[in-house]
């Protein structure tokens, strides 16, 4: 079911779980009682769980503090040169 947001006179803002058929465009304040106003919100798209909501919230995370890089990544870290024990290795021509 989606949430409505209802706002009433008194600037009271509130929500409710109604189901989608239902055409209600005003409910009653739970604070003062006056009739509250529907209004248009956007959907909830963050609390999906899919990897794509995931991605959309650590891109906005990291947007304002990103990750601190200590290093050019790939400088200084050379890779070991593979030691061979095969007898035809050594006949190969070096460079």
């Amino acid at each position: 079911m989606p949430i409505y947001e209802f706002r009433c006179p008194s600037s009271h803002l509130h929500e409710l779980n109604l189901p989608m058929q239902t055409e209600a465009r005003s409910a009653p304040c739970p604070e003062c009682g006056a009739d509250a106003a529907r209004l248009i919100s956007s959907p909830r798209l963050s609390r999906l769980g899919t990897p794509q909501a995931e991605l959309i919230g650590s891109t906005e995370a990291s947007a304002h503090a990103p990750a601190v890089v200590d290093h050019v990544p790939g400088a200084g870290a050379r890779r070991p040169t593979p030691v061979t024990s095969d007898p035809r290795h050594a006949r190969l021509p070096r460079p």
